[in-house]
């Protein structure tokens, strides 16, 4: 089976990373990664990696389709639904509506995104797990490890819990440090400097790493005492799974995703962040892991996927 793989942006970009990811796991299944004559074209699609708005990634990926091999299977990212603007809302379920409807299936990361497409009038989706990463033998400790640390992995973007994780550290007797794991996401350097800000204003100690690499990212994983995942809107996360992958249990907020993903992996649900950051920081053997979790083979739904489409979709 020979598919090609298309998601355009920097090799950081979290989608990206995504379909590289993908490629490699599907490779054990007998699925070669190719630049011209595929069986199946596989894309990646969120808004922010194909247009300056959502309207413009639309048009873009419906001209760039218009022309790709077929068959076309497009995995979507970031699906729109509960926007707080409801003009960007709806600008955006519209933008995903074209995309599904320019490709020849759909592909998300967990029911309540399926949930979601339906919702936006779709056609119906196939789920396939996101990906646990793997991830390397951790290296050195970083030098924030020497003192008491609440950690929040990935990009720095809003909503993402930084300033949560930052006045809640403020609310503890011992004041740990807030480090945040990963870069600052483009367009959001404003945020950065809040962000530094709020944590001065509060007495807490605020680190953006910037960007880690795989071993740098293992070693973070490990070092910090207390895993942080407070997004309660997002639809798949890739850094909650990581934390998972590098055996940590994090403090997860509630929401769809953490949900699905709690129902069978060993993540810590909170109702009280401040109780459960106290208990951790008091033991924080409660939120390590022996292993990872077990977890569904990616490589093998995704093969299972590009046979079915390339037996359905006349070439």
């Amino acid at each position: 089976m020979r598919v090609l793989f298309h998601a355009p942006g920097p090799a950081s970009h979290g989608v990206v990373r995504h379909s590289a990811l993908v490629a490699d796991l599907a490779a054990a299944h007998g699925v070669r990664a190719v630049a011209s004559n595929p069986d199946v074209v596989h894309a990646q699609f969120t808004d922010g990696l194909y247009g300056p708005d959502t309207r413009a990634a639309a048009t873009a990926f419906e001209t760039w389709a218009a022309t790709a091999p077929r068959p076309l299977v497009v995995t979507l990212h970031d699906v729109p639904g509960a926007d707080p603007d409801p003009r960007r809302g709806a600008a955006r379920a519209e933008s995903y509506r074209r995309v599904v409807a320019a490709c020849d299936a759909a592909v998300v990361s967990s029911r309540h995104e399926a949930d979601k497409v339906a919702r936006l009038g779709g056609d119906p989706v196939r789920v396939i797990d996101l990906p646990l990463p793997h991830l390397p033998t951790p290296g050195d400790r970083p030098p924030w490890a020497a003192i008491p640390t609440l950690g929040v992995l990935g990009f720095v973007y809003p909503g993402k819990g930084h300033a949560e994780a930052i006045t809640a550290a403020a609310r503890q007797p011992t004041r740990p440090a807030v480090v945040a794991m990963g870069a600052v996401s483009t367009g959001h350097d404003d945020l950065a400097a809040s962000l530094h800000t709020l944590a001065a204003d509060l007495g807490v100690r605020f680190t953006i790493t910037g960007t880690l690499s795989d071993t740098e990212m293992a070693s973070a994983v490990a070092a910090v005492t207390v895993p942080l995942a407070l997004n309660r809107g997002v639809s798949a996360s890739g850094s909650l799974l990581t934390w998972l992958a590098g055996r940590r249990k994090p403090l997860t907020a509630h929401g769809d995703y953490a949900d699905e993903v709690a129902a069978h992996s060993p993540v810590w649900l909170y109702d009280d962040l401040d109780d459960a950051i106290t208990a951790a920081l008091a033991d924080p053997t409660r939120t390590t892991l022996p292993n990872p979790p077990p977890w569904p083979d990616t490589g093998a739904a995704h093969r299972a996927l590009y046979d079915s489409v390339h037996a359905a979709v006349p070439c």
